[in-house]
């Protein structure tokens, strides 16, 4: 998808200026509120055992508390999100406390797990607002246009209404 990605309503609303006609907007907003289910995520076992995934769902948890955008159907993938923040921590902290000592190949390959940490964070930050238009993205930006009629279609409906 190219360009930018689309708002949620609510912004369109607060920013108070729009391209997008009433209906449309009215159509996007209705859409956008089918995609929530109204459930709260909770922390996973694994999670509230580490305590750097644990500091972090706890973060994440407070930003979302008045975000209607990620609910209950989010919490494997924040879950996991909080345990690759976890994961990257851990790698770095390698790195920092061995890199004096360790082969060039071996700080290579921690480097190349940092990096692969990283890109699965960022994969999910597009799906938990992290990235704040991603999550309505698959939105359609105007309602369904209404079946239009042909010519002979709207000549055969006025011939039927005066007939």
């Amino acid at each position: 998808m190219a360009g930018r990605g689309s708002k949620p309503v609510q912004l369109i609303k607060l920013e108070g200026k729009s391209h997008r006609t009433k209906k449309e907007l009215e159509h996007r907003e209705k859409a956008e509120k089918t995609l929530y289910t109204g459930t709260s995520f909770k922390e996973s076992p694994a999670v509230k055992s580490d305590p750097v995934a644990h500091k972090e769902f706890l973060r994440l948890k407070k930003l979302y508390k008045n975000i209607e955008y990620v609910d209950g159907l989010d919490e494997q993938v924040i879950n996991r999100y909080c345990l690759l923040v976890s994961q990257e921590a851990s790698l770095q902290e390698i790195i920092n406390a061995k890199k004096d000592d360790m082969l060039v190949d071996d700080l290579i390959e921690l480097y190349k797990a940092v990096n692969k940490t990283r890109d699965a964070l960022l994969k999910l930050e597009d799906r938990l607002f992290l990235n704040p238009t991603a999550r309505v993205k698959a939105i359609p930006k105007k309602p369904p246009e209404k079946e239009k009629k042909s010519a002979m279609a709207k000549f055969l409906q006025r011939r039927g209404a005066n007939g």
